[in-house]
């Protein structure tokens, strides 16, 4: 039984690391495994659809008192205000902002940082994001300082 349940252990993971060495549908603009040495390619644009789902979904998982209740609906007016790379972190960044339309009606500063090998065991890009107005309990720093270049 022991060795059943190792061998079963041992094809999962084998089949887990294989699904991610696929190659990504061409409409996947998520990029996995970017260990090359161009960083132009190593991020997605602030502006991908991906980065934008991304940034609605962190909000969307915050306390529902923490932003109260609010929700990102779209985001426009998005710019990239730097992107950090072979300084003295290896990792790629990208520091991004926008104008977010919420789901109260308002619109609010977005403020957002894609961050590679963020993602789930290193694999993959993350982002974190602050509404600056909104970070009540200064989560990101004052004025969301941690999701902004320093």
């Amino acid at each position: 039984m022991r060795i059943a349940r190792t061998v079963c252990l041992t094809l999962s993971a084998l089949v887990f690391c294989a699904s991610l060495a696929a190659p990504a549908a061409a409409n996947d603009d998520r990029v996995y495994f970017s260990f090359g040495s161009d960083s132009g390619k190593r991020l997605p644009d602030c502006t991908a659809a991906s980065v934008q789902s991304a940034v609605a979904g962190t909000v969307a998982r915050a306390r529902k008192d923490y932003y109260g209740g609010r929700t990102i609906l779209s985001i426009d007016g998005i710019s990239e205000v730097n992107a950090r790379g072979g300084d003295v972190s290896p990792i790629e960044r990208r520091y991004c902002k926008g104008t977010a339309s919420l789901s109260d009606g308002t619109l609010q500063a977005v403020h957002y940082m894609v961050e590679e090998h963020a993602g789930f065991v290193g694999l993959s890009w993350n982002v974190e994001a602050c509404l600056a107005p909104l970070d009540q309990w200064r989560v990101y720093g004052d004025h969301c300082s941690t999701a902004r270049p320093h």
